[in-house]
């Protein structure tokens, strides 16, 4: 019994970094921010803290000789969120170790279950990227990409291509003006009524606009096309966000990928083959082994499993982090024999969460 348990405590560490690795390559998004030195480890604080650039220093114009008045520049906020948890576990019975006999047939049927929980757990790991950690059903999980995405539906119309931002994320809230900043208005027809202001059309200042995303409505009747259906309006969709979030991001603004729900892939698939007769693969993404990857404008587009239907979200890398608290990104324990239960358990976790600067990100939906 002690042999069992010591082989398999000394052997399980390398034998899960292993399965994690390969959890990590066989989804596009992790294997993205992996590339991108986006997942970090050995993370250590009360919560995870991070600061953002919302603001930006004023050029003065100045002639020869004249008094140059110095002041202290407040440029960034901070934002924190709580680090989150998650567990699996199985466990083997003493019965079952008698039944499998020697050290070895015991070994090859926990690499077996072990495969299985990596497997399941990255099954269930990626869909929590996508979920909202504020709400009161999702206390120890994740907070995912929906954590920010809220929207007035009340200042969000069928003439709007964008919805009315609206949330709290990080401790801030995610309207426009929060900070003050200033936003041109010389458009006849703003992206939003209710905005009242050009954004993310135009241009203004950083602080404007510095912890708010784009709430793209693809079911607007202003993207004239004559329709308000995603298969019309994609291309001119996808194209026009890519344009919103690159400008208003700066040189670090440019989307890295979107990621479609299945039913707006297939539409998008198809609207291009009838268009151009092809569809165009995105060579970085076919590079990293993701070969039904598709390019516009040099963003990847993907279809994922685990995006709600009828949405997509485009992602900016490089401006998101995937946090651990452990050395590794699933971390393993056991297995430990318990008396009471006369079993060995074992369980694999994660303890950590993910962040974002959130003026780099857009949803898709039909805001209507």
């Amino acid at each position: 019994m002690a042999e069992f348990a010591a082989v398999l405590k000394e052997a399980a560490p390398a034998y899960l970094k292993g399965r994690a690795d390969n959890t990590i390559r066989n989804r596009l998004l992790l294997t993205l921010l992996a590339k991108n030195g986006r997942i970090k480890y050995n993370a250590s604080s009360h919560k995870l803290y991070w600061d953002v650039k919302a603001g930006q220093r004023v050029i003065e114009a100045y002639g020869d000789d004249g008094v140059i008045n110095f002041q202290r520049s407040d440029l960034h906020e901070q934002l924190n969120i709580d680090w989150r948890g998650y567990k699996m576990s199985d466990r083997m019975t003493e019965k079952q170790r008698l039944m499998l006999g020697d050290l070895t047939s015991i070994i090859d049927r926990y690499s077996g279950v072990a495969e299985d929980m990596m497997d399941d757990l990255q099954d269930g790991f990626c869909g929590e990227l996508f979920i909202d950690g504020y709400d009161a059903s999702n206390t120890n999980r994740l907070h995912g990409l929906e954590s920010f995405f809220g929207f007035d539906a009340a200042k969000s119309d069928a003439l709007d291509r964008v919805a009315f931002p609206t949330d709290s994320y990080g401790g801030h809230n995610t309207n426009l003006g929060t900070r003050g900043g200033t936003w041109s208005s010389n458009l006849s027809t703003s992206p939003n009524g209710d905005v009242a202001t050009d954004w993310p059309d135009g241009n203004g200042t950083a602080d404007y606009d510095w912890n708010t995303p784009k709430l793209i409505n693809y079911a607007s009747s202003n993207w004239g096309t004559g329709s308000t259906t995603w298969a019309d309006n994609c291309e001119r969709v996808l194209g026009q966000t890519t344009i919103w979030t690159t400008l208003t991001g700066g040189k670090k603004g440019r989307p890295t990928i979107y990621l479609l729900a299945g039913d707006l892939f297939y539409d998008y698939q198809n609207k291009m083959r009838a268009k151009y007769r092809i569809s165009v693969p995105h060579s970085e993404a076919n590079d990293l082994g993701f070969t039904d990857t598709l390019n516009q404008d040099g963003v990847m587009i993907q279809a994922d499993f685990d995006v709600p239907a009828g949405t997509g979200y485009g992602l900016n890398i490089n401006q998101m982090c995937l946090e651990s608290l452990d050395n590794v990104l699933f971390s393993s324990r056991g297995p430990e024999y318990d008396i009471n239960t006369d079993g060995y358990l074992w369980l694999i976790g994660f303890f950590g969460n993910a962040r974002y600067n959130v003026k780099h990100f857009s949803k898709l939906a039909n805001f209507v």
